[in-house]
């Protein structure tokens, strides 16, 4: 949590894939809360706009009453690791991650909210460094009980190449799960069909962008959609 010193700190009382409980101290006294997003920097983006609130003159009664009425902050960053599976027992990220560094801390952050096992999706953008992408493909391997690799923004590069580099650092991971799903829609869809109660999907990637970039063609596209689609083709959301 927070610094003892300091005049505001937080700590974490309980984190899930469906979000983080804290607790906030400052001043005026302690107040706990919720948001609906996941990850400790989300948790101190959160304490910090609850001080600045407050420092601004903001009733400290007020945030008490907030998540009485509501059950916490409905905090969500677009793309980041944002949850689009609602309620359901599968629950399903998109993440606009498309870095080594990306991939490392957003697979930390669910490894350690969710029970069953993590299925991570992706591609990455052609066009782009290539060195990057072993690196990348290994360590979703390393972190995923299953990764698939799929197309995402190939810009005017092959895909299939984009595909390969990522598996080539994917196949270096003695034991590991990879399965080559070129189109992004199936992707999803072998993902979720795969998965049970207890587990979670990320696509990493696309995030809350809205279209795919192919052969410089901006074609509109949206994970978020394909992925609760298919969550409602599984079953584990409603039509």
């Amino acid at each position: 949590g927070g610094s003892q010193q300091a005049t505001w700190s937080y700590r974490i009382e309980d984190s899930s894939a469906f979000g983080e409980t804290f607790e906030v101290s400052g001043p005026h006294g302690r107040v706990r809360t919720r948001i609906s997003a996941i990850g400790e920097h989300m948790v101190r983006n959160a304490a910090l706009a609850i001080a600045m609130i407050s420092e601004a003159g903001i009733a400290w009664e007020r945030f008490a009453a907030i998540d009485a009425e509501h059950g916490g902050i409905d905090l969500v960053v677009p793309g980041r690791i944002e949850r689009v599976s609602g309620d359901s027992e599968v629950a399903v990220f998109v993440d606009a991650g498309r870095s080594a560094d990306a991939y490392a801390h957003t697979f930390e952050s669910l490894r350690s909210r969710i029970s069953g096992k993590l299925i991570v999706v992706g591609g990455t953008s052609g066009n782009r460094d290539r060195s990057k992408r072993p690196i990348m493909g290994e360590i979703a391997a390393r972190s995923a009980d299953v990764y698939i690799v799929t197309d995402d923004d190939p810009r005017k590069e092959d895909p299939a190449q984009i595909r390969a580099d990522l598996i080539e650092g994917a196949s270096a991971v003695p034991g590991a799960v990879v399965q080559e799903v070129a189109e992004p829609t199936e992707a999803i869809r072998f993902a979720i069909s795969h998965a049970q109660a207890g587990d979670a999907v990320v696509w990493m990637g696309p995030g809350s962008q809205h279209y795919r970039d192919i052969g410089g063609e901006r074609v509109p596209f949206s994970a978020r959609e394909e992925a609760r689609k298919a969550l409602v083709e599984a079953g584990w959301l409603p039509s």
